[in-house]
């Protein structure tokens, strides 16, 4: 054999060794793996991902025990916020390193831990739950993911139409309903026809009432702290009369300042936000809003359109005009001192 064929043998049995070899760190991993035990395996595999120079097939078993960890924590606690992590990395390594088992094997984990949430019938377990259905939805899952929302949005929709039916002459249960609807809203992941069906007339009967979700008797009735993804607005907003028209709206409204500052009650502050999401700023505004333009004045005197923290404003009138066919969504108020929304029916 002359030397140029042996230097080529020599060359290809290194490559051969370097492409099959394995670290100590991974070969520990396997055999944990081989074992049933991904936890270990995934801390060896950690640490061989670290070190580097990892083999071809690392990725295929590190995601393996990945899904595995995740199914087994998943029994002690479904609800545990590492495995909104374990889902993330998982969902990452098979997008770089596709393998139709583990796929198959993640998308059934993300619907049994979506099944354990669910059947917990807490706010948090539903939110979570249906956050892994749609993760299992994406993978590839058979789970119908609609339906079991569907379910959900009835029955807790039942239980809510009750307070709705109060709010005509219970303030604080229109506050109690709109809260629980918004909270549903986030459970499923945004608000569907059948919600938007029960909340459009609330919406009308709250339209002059301060949505503070966070007032005792409001907290009494939910028998929790309000959300701060819905308690969000320090700046509240009362609409005194809504006349929406084909081409045009006006709008009677006053604000309520429970931030920590005074700010100007301006009417061009205000904007009008459609169902498409497209803005039209006010073509009129007159009544109490404040006249001397963005500053507060500086001789001390409190100004009427200045809305001291704690107080109510003036009603000022407001005139949006926009192309026939828009449908009024929400009105917004923005601000030096913050930001606020008034949902319409």
């Amino acid at each position: 054999m002359n030397k140029s064929r042996v230097a080529f043998y020599a060359c290809l049995s290194l490559a051969l060794f370097l492409t099959s070899c394995r670290s100590r760190q991974e070969a520990a991993a396997d055999k944990y793996r081989k074992m049933g035990d991904p936890l270990h395996a995934l801390q060896y595999y950690e640490e061989a991902l670290k070190r580097g120079g990892v083999s071809k097939e690392f990725y295929k078993n590190y995601a393996l025990v990945n899904i595995q960890a995740m199914g087994m924590r998943s029994k002690e606690d479904p609800t545990a916020e590492f495995l909104d992590v374990l889902k993330d990395t998982v969902a990452s390594l098979l997008a770089q390193h596709p393998d139709p088992e583990n796929q198959a094997l993640f998308a059934t984990t993300l619907q049994n831990i979506a099944a354990a949430r669910i059947k917990m019938g807490t706010p948090e377990g539903l939110e979570g739950g249906f956050r892994f259905l749609d993760a299992a939805k994406q993978a590839g899952g058979s789970g119908n993911a609609s339906a079991a929302k569907q379910q959900v949005v009835t029955a807790k929709l039942k239980e809510i139409q009750g307070e709705v039916d109060e709010a005509a002459k219970n303030p604080t249960m229109g506050i109690v309903a709109d809260y629980k609807l918004n909270k549903l809203a986030l459970m499923t992941g945004g608000e569907t026809p059948e919600m938007t069906r029960v909340w459009s007339p609330l919406r009308k009967i709250n339209l002059n009432t301060y949505l503070m979700y966070d007032n005792d008797d409001v907290v009494s009735e939910l028998g929790e702290r309000p959300d701060a993804r819905i308690n969000k607005y320090a700046i509240l907003l009362g609409i005194v009369k809504y006349e929406p028209g084909a081409k045009a709206t006006k709008i009677q409204v006053k604000a309520w300042n429970g931030g920590s500052q005074a700010f100007p009650y301006v009417g061009s502050d205000f904007t009008l936000v459609d169902k498409d999401g497209k803005t039209y700023k006010p073509t009129a505004a007159i009544g109490g809003f404040y006249k001397g333009g963005k500053k507060p004045p500086k001789n001390g005197k409190p100004d009427p359109g200045i809305v001291q923290k704690g107080d109510e404003s003036k009603t000022g009138g407001i005139t949006f005009t926009y192309p026939a066919g828009t449908v009024p969504a929400y009105l917004e108020f923005k601000c030096e001192a913050g930001i606020s929304r008034k949902y319409l029916p």
